[in-house]
C-alpha cells in the first residue's frame, strides 16, 4: 500500500470516529506535536515581557509600553481572563485553530482526504507553528491566522478587508503583505478597476483606523516602537536594520520551511510549466515583501514567516494537478522537513532547543 493510500486511510477513519471534530482534533494533536519538537518556556522573555504585561490591563498598561501599538492579542486574552503568563495559552490556542484551519480548507479542496493532512504537517513543523512554541508570549499566532483568513477571504472584499484592519491591530507588519494581496486579486479579478477601487477603500479604512488607535495610545505615554525608532535611524543610515542581520538572512528564510522549501519551488515550476505566470510572479513578491521588512528590522525568522502562504498557494497547485509526481516524494520531504533541526534567526541564529532534537542529534 503507498504511502498516500495510508493517508487517505487514516484520514477517512479519523472523519468516522470525530466527524466535524476532525479538524479541531488536528489542530490540537498538531499543536501537541510541536510542543514536543520545540522547548516552550513558563516565563515570558524579550518583548513577551510586555506583552504579557499588557495582557493584564490592556487599557491601562499602554504608556512606555514597547507593543502598545500591537494589542489585539492581549486584548483577547484579557477578555477571557487569560492575563499575565497565562497570555501564552491565547497563543497556543490560535496556532492549533490555523492548523485546523488549514486541515479543513484541504479537506473540502484537495482531491485526496490524506492530502489535508500532509498540508498540515508542512505547516505544523514549520517556523509557523514552531515559533509560536519557542517564543510563546510573542503573538505572532493571530496573525498568521489572520492572514490565512484574508488568503481565503480573498474574494469576498468585505471579510477581507475587515480582516486586513483587524490583523493591523495585532501587528502592523501586516501592511508588507497588501503589494502582493492587491496583485493576487487583481490577477483573479475580472473587473479590475472595480478590484482597485475597492481594494483604495478597504486598505485605506484599515489604515485609518489603525492610525487613529495610535494616535490615541500615544497620548497616553511614548511608545518605544513607534515610526521615530523604525524610520528614524533610516535618515543617517539606510541600512541600519539591515546591516545587522543581513548575515543571516539565509538562515531566517531557512527555518520557516527547511528542507519543505522544494515544495514552494517545485509548486512555481509546475505553474509556470503549465504556462500559469501570475501565481509564480505573486509568490516571487510575497516573498520580497516579507524580506523588505529586514530594512526596518532584524527578527529574519519571524519576519520571513509571513510568507508561508507561498506554500498554500504551492500545494494547492500539486494537490490539483499531481504535477513533478508530487504525491511520490511530499510525504518524505515533510517528514524529513520534521526532523531537520529548527533554527530561529535574528542577527545571529541557534537552534531552538528541544527534548526531540536532542534525541535526534545528539
Amino acid at each position: 500500500m503507498s504511502v498516500q493510500a495510508r493517508l487517505d486511510g487514516f484520514v477517512v477513519g479519523l472523519e468516522q470516529r470525530l466527524g466535524r471534530f476532525t479538524p479541531a482534533a488536528v489542530g490540537a494533536v498538531g499543536l501537541a506535536l510541536a510542543m514536543l519538537w520545540v522547548r516552550t518556556p513558563s516565563e515570558p522573555l524579550g518583548l513577551g515581557v510586555h506583552y504579557a504585561w499588557l495582557s493584564l490591563d490592556p487599557f491601562e498598561y499602554t504608556a512606555r509600553n514597547p507593543v502598545a501599538f500591537r494589542p489585539l492579542t492581549p486584548w483577547i486574552s484579557w477578555a477571557v481572563g487569560l492575563r499575565g503568563n497565562a497570555l501564552r495559552y491565547t497563543n497556543y490556542f490560535f496556532a492549533a485553530v490555523l492548523l485546523a484551519c488549514v486541515f479543513a480548507r484541504f479537506r473540502h479542496r484537495a482531491p485526496h482526504p490524506g492530502d489535508a493532512l500532509l498540508a498540515t504537517a508542512a505547516i505544523c513543523f514549520s517556523f509557523v507553528t514552531l515559533g509560536v512554541v519557542f517564543s510563546p508570549y510573542y503573538c505572532d499566532a493571530l496573525t498568521l491566522l489572520v492572514v490565512f483568513g484574508m488568503w481565503c477571504a480573498r474574494h469576498r472584499p468585505l471579510a477581507f478587508h475587515a480582516l486586513f484592519a483587524l490583523g493591523l491591530f495585532n501587528r502592523e507588519s501586516l501592511l508588507f503583505l497588501v503589494p502582493w494581496f492587491a496583485f493576487v486579486q487583481l490577477c483573479e479579478s475580472q473587473q479590475r478597476g472595480r478590484t482597485l477601487a475597492g481594494q483604495v477603500a478597504g486598505y485605506g479604512v484599515g489604515v485609518a483606523l489603525y492610525a487613529a488607535y495610535r494616535a490615541i495610545a500615544a497620548q497616553r505615554g511614548p511608545v518605544e516602537y513607534d515610526l521615530d525608532y523604525y524610520l528614524g535611524p533610516l535618515a543617517a543610515d539606510p541600512l541600519h536594520f539591515f546591516r545587522q542581520s543581513a548575515h543571516y538572512h539565509w538562515a531566517g528564510f531557512y527555518s520557516v520551511f527547511g528542507p519543505a522549501w522544494a515544495i514552494p519551488a517545485a509548486g512555481a515550476v509546475a505553474m509556470w510549466q503549465r504556462g500559469e505566470r501570475a501565481a509564480p510572479l505573486g509568490m516571487a513578491l510575497l516573498l520580497f515583501s516579507v524580506w523588505a521588512q529586514l530594512w526596518v528590522a532584524t527578527d529574519a525568522s519571524r519576519l520571513f514567516a509571513l510568507g508561508f502562504p507561498v506554500m498554500i498557494v504551492a500545494l494547492e497547485e500539486l494537490f490539483r494537478t499531481g504535477a513533478l509526481r508530487f504525491r511520490e516524494w511530499a510525504p518524505w520531504l515533510v517528514l524529513l522537513q520534521a526532523l531537520s533541526p529548527p533554527i530561529q534567526a535574528t542577527d545571529r541564529f541557534w537552534l531552538m532547543p528541544s527534548l526531540w532534537t536532542w534525541l535526534v542529534w545528539r
